[in-house]
């Protein structure tokens, strides 16, 4: 969606960076934030605002239990957890997740052409079938994890997620379901990813994770609440640059054991985060 109100603070952000104290980031002087609240997603170069005050009519405040607008285009590429890395594109047209071929204790791996995808021009060494012979998923394909670090000043908070099935083709279309990829939602509060430095100067009390969703069948519904930050002063502590002031959310996706009786196909998940304002 476009939206043509602009955050009025985006035009000084530049100077402001420039004119602060090294220690602080906008979060110590941004008077939208420090006055009403904010939540801010960081992907360890650019970042996203979502405000509590209503910039669409220019009044206080966003409803308890709505969603936090940004007025920006939302960051759209979550980091590869334990780096800053973009995660790797999906598989093109003739490709697909690789697998293994497992007959007893003996694993077969194929020999990648170095696109991390199954195709044509990979191939495996020779093997024999037998009754123990089985497929699985290599470890690209049976597992992935995603983050993006969050801060935040004076609001209480919550991360909610919603899953849905954009395409789907092939046999996939009645033997997959949101219900087989599993989730499991962490925070980390501090850590060193590929040189990026985060959580020196971020409150970690009042986080909670929520219990009870277990894969993406759990997020099918509505918006699902995922994390609560119930800490009012927010995540952010004084005098930090914005990288010492967050903390990072990790999203682990495992996918279901594959076996030949599932077929072919392709399938496209969205799952789409949003922050809405708590008491």
């Amino acid at each position: 969606m476009n939206r043509t109100v602009q955050r009025f603070t985006l035009i000084s952000l530049a100077a402001l960076a420039s004119a602060a104290p090294a220690s602080a980031s906008f979060l110590d002087s941004d008077f939208w934030c420090r006055t009403y609240g904010c939540a801010v997603v960081y992907d360890s170069q650019t970042y996203e605002i979502y405000d509590v005050y209503q910039f669409a009519t220019y009044s206080c405040c966003v409803a308890y239990g709505s969603p936090m607008p940004t007025y920006y285009n939302p960051i759209q590429s979550l980091r590869t957890t334990g780096t800053t890395d973009i995660p790797d594109a999906a598989p093109a047209a003739g490709e697909g997740f690789g697998f293994d071929i497992i007959d007893g204790s003996q694993i077969i791996t194929r020999n990648d052409d170095g696109d991390g995808y199954l195709d044509a021009s990979d191939n495996f060494s020779a093997f024999t079938l037998s009754s123990n012979t089985d497929l699985q998923l290599d470890s690209k394909g049976q597992a992935y994890s995603h983050s993006f670090w969050i801060s935040s000043r004076n609001t209480r908070f919550s991360l909610r997620a919603r899953a849905s099935i954009s395409e789907v083709s092939g046999d996939f279309s009645n033997t997959l379901t949101l219900v087989d990829i599993k989730l499991d939602t962490n925070v980390s509060e501090s850590g060193n990813d590929n040189g990026f430095e985060y959580g020196s100067r971020a409150n970690d009390g009042s986080i909670t994770i929520l219990t009870g969703i277990d894969d993406l069948g759990d997020l099918e519904s509505s918006p699902t609440r995922l994390i609560n930050f119930g800490r009012f002063n927010g995540i952010r502590q004084r005098n930090g640059d914005l990288a010492e002031q967050t903390i990072r959310i990790d999203f682990n996706y495992r996918m279901p054991d594959y076996d030949m009786s599932m077929g072919i196909g392709e399938m496209n998940v969205d799952v789409i985060f949003d922050f809405y304002r708590e008491r």
